[in-house]
């Protein structure tokens, strides 16, 4: 209170960044000095970070979409950033701030002069000061991107001034990783701020799990009532489904009516799922499968969400597995296989793959890649495809770890090549007469052995057993390409299925049993779509409609 009271006196301007940080800002003749709050780096499990994360989404969806249909998306509105005006967006690397004694020298879009310091204070604050002068023009102002490996600040300078931007809140870790790495800037023209920010914050919820230093959550892993009231005006807008609320949230379904090869379908309402679906269109996000084990049936699944209790590629006994699902919230609908496939389905040969890929890591080598078949229709409008290649050299920047799992392995794959670092994967496409959106719809292809073991995500776990178990008749199939609206789309399932009275009595519009759930699982194009070779390797993934091309 008394902050805030001061704040009048003095004038001070308080408001939230980009990235969640208290921003308090003090202007004088000479200098503007800003006080930033820091918040944890939790957009990847914090369900306030993804709440204001889907709302900010859907807005500036809106604007990409109407710069995308005007061919401007990538433009910048200062023209004196560039005097073409077809100049692509590309943030501009400016320097490195390491210690008190760096100082970095750049000339701006904006300002003629530009200097940068940084210095470490005795709070464990870290201070890096900007002086701007030399305006270009009266209008003008600058787009800054200032990051560390987890910290992440958009400054916009309008006046020639001192800047003395003050991060507060950083921990032991941010202060090693900034001794190590540094305080990174990057320079990008005011068309494209947000648009790039949009783009960041998506690539990052993608990549959160696999933070080098990641902070579990103080929360419990069940869904706020918030972040699943975000979550359902989230998917209204952005697909245009519409979720009904189920009478019955919980369905207690005898194990005996599961068998061998069954699907199980998942939705949670936790920001995370909500964007897989809203990049290839499917009503889930998640993908499990039944199987007997050792004469226990079993849940098998590929998983490394950080509220699951177990991780990597793992069994879980039926009802152990049911108890895990209700503790964090998950919508479960069964979907039984056909009576013809049941009978088919080579249970010992399934069991033999799946003890081959039991504990390998979760598919991050190949997460984007079972979806990503185009070169520019796959992409929602808070991904613009202009903007994805400028997201990964910078995610490689500032986390090379990381993009080193997420994607430098699958394109080396692609171009049989190893060790090759981003720009080298670049240079070595054009080489090839291919840009990098084209290598990345190159499918992936089952068998690369990665620098941990075979890649499976959810969905493509799935197939991988449907596979070993025989279901594709020999088929070239490749497991890695198929979403877990691919799986469910097969025509494996069986539509006419007797169900137990309670599952009807449930929800009587439903071909399957839903399990679990406040919200009822509409699954369009459930079951229909004849196994081919090859499938699912050139499919477009474009809202609203999402429409399956033939033979894709």
């Amino acid at each position: 209170i008394a902050l805030v009271a001061a704040s009048f006196v003095s004038s001070t301007e308080i408001l939230t960044g980009k990235f969640g940080a208290l921003e308090i800002t003090n202007e004088s003749v000479d200098v503007i000095e800003k006080d930033i709050y820091l918040p944890d780096d939790t957009i990847y499990y914090d369900t306030l970070a993804r709440a204001q994360y889907l709302r900010t989404t859907l807005e500036q969806s809106k604007v990409n979409a109407k710069k995308m249909l005007e061919n401007k998306i990538y433009k910048c509105d200062n023209h004196s950033w560039s005097t073409d005006d077809d100049f692509s967006f590309a943030p501009v690397y400016v320097g490195t701030l390491m210690n008190s004694s760096s100082v970095v020298d750049y000339e701006g879009t904006c300002f003629t002069t530009m200097r940068f310091t940084m210095k470490n204070l005795d709070d464990g604050s870290v201070q890096v000061t900007i002086d701007a002068s030399n305006k270009k023009s009266l209008m003008c102002r600058e787009a800054l991107f200032i990051s560390t490996t987890s910290r992440h600040h958009v400054e916009y300078m309008f006046f020639s001034k001192k800047h003395v931007l003050t991060f507060k809140n950083m921990d032991t870790d941010d202060l090693i990783d900034l001794n190590l790495s540094g305080m990174r800037m990057y320079m990008f023209c005011n068309g494209v701020a947000d648009s790039f920010v949009s783009v960041f914050h998506t690539l990052k919820l993608f990549l959160g799990g696999l933070g080098e230093n990641p902070k579990w959550p103080i929360i419990g892993s069940h869904v706020p009532e918030y972040m699943e009231l975000e979550n359902v005006h989230f998917l209204k807008e952005a697909m245009g489904w519409e979720l009904e609320k189920r009478d019955v949230t919980e369905v207690d379904l005898d194990e005996s009516y599961i068998h061998d090869g069954d699907f199980l379908a998942i939705t949670r309402l936790d920001g995370l799922d909500e964007i897989i679906m809203w990049g290839t269109g499917s009503h889930i996000g998640h993908s499990t499968v039944a199987l007997t084990l050792d004469g226990e049936l079993n849940i098998v699944e590929s998983q490394d969400a950080w509220y699951w209790p177990k991780h990597k590629i793992q069994r879980n006994p039926y009802k152990q597995w049911v108890q895990y699902a209700k503790n964090c919230d998950f919508h479960v609908a069964v979907l039984p296989l056909k009576d013809e496939l049941r009978a088919k389905f080579n249970r010992e040969k399934a069991t033999e793959w799946f003890e081959t890929v039991e504990g390998m890591p979760y598919g991050y080598h190949n997460f984007l890649f079972s979806w990503i078949d185009t070169v520019e229709d796959n992409y929602p409008p808070a991904l613009p495809k202009e903007f994805i290649g400028i997201g990964f050299e910078i995610f490689g920047e500032i986390m090379p770890s990381v993009i080193e799992t997420f994607f430098l392995q699958a394109m080396n794959f692609r171009l049989d090549t190893k060790g090759l670092n981003f720009k080298q994967v670049v240079t070595e496409a054009a080489k090839r007469n291919t840009t990098l959106l084209e290598l990345m719809a190159q499918p992936e292809l089952d068998g690369w052995y990665y620098n941990d073991g075979y890649s499976y995500v959810c969905s493509c776990f799935v197939i991988g057993l449907y596979k070993a178990g025989g279901l594709f008749d020999g088929m070239d199939i490749n497991a890695v390409e198929f979403t877990p609206k691919d799986v469910y789309q097969l025509n494996f399932f069986n539509t006419t299925a007797e169900l137990p009275q309670k599952c009807k009595e449930a929800d009587p519009s439903l071909p399957y049993c839903q399990i679990l759930g406040k919200y009822r699982m509409t699954l369009p194009g459930y079951s229909t779509i004849e196994p081919y070779e090859h499938m699912n390797e050139h499919c477009k993934s474009l809202g609203p409609d999402y429409v399956r091309p033939e033979g894709c």
